[in-house]
């Protein structure tokens, strides 16, 4: 839990997986509902599927980069976001958009 403040300050994967029977053998259910209050409902989180995460990332690998790094061309049907190396700036790539950076 102790990392879970400084973990959702950049851009991560947080990939929570069990069974709710876990809880109940171990007697600690107050684990996953503090768990729960600490990253639920929050704006800037998305709550992805397993297929969401999987097409964002093929969307992802599909970008297409010039030499010079300047154009930046999306083929898929889903925006993505990157953030530029040099400059820490955030971009977004919008489905079948050219992003020119300048």
């Amino acid at each position: 839990m102790d990392l879970i403040p400084g973990y959702s300050s950049s851009p991560r994967l947080l990939y929570v997986w069990g069974h709710s029977y876990e809880f109940d053998r171990n007697n600690n259910w107050e684990l996953i509902e503090e768990f729960c209050k600490m990253i639920g409902g929050r704006d800037d989180i998305w709550y992805a599927t397993n297929i969401e995460i999987c097409e964002y990332i093929k969307a992802q690998k599909s970008l297409i980069i010039s030499v010079d790094n300047k154009y930046v061309y999306n083929p898929s049907a889903q925006e993505v976001w990157f953030t530029e190396s040099d400059t820490g700036k955030v971009y977004s790539v919008k489905a079948g958009e050219t992003l020119i950076i300048k």
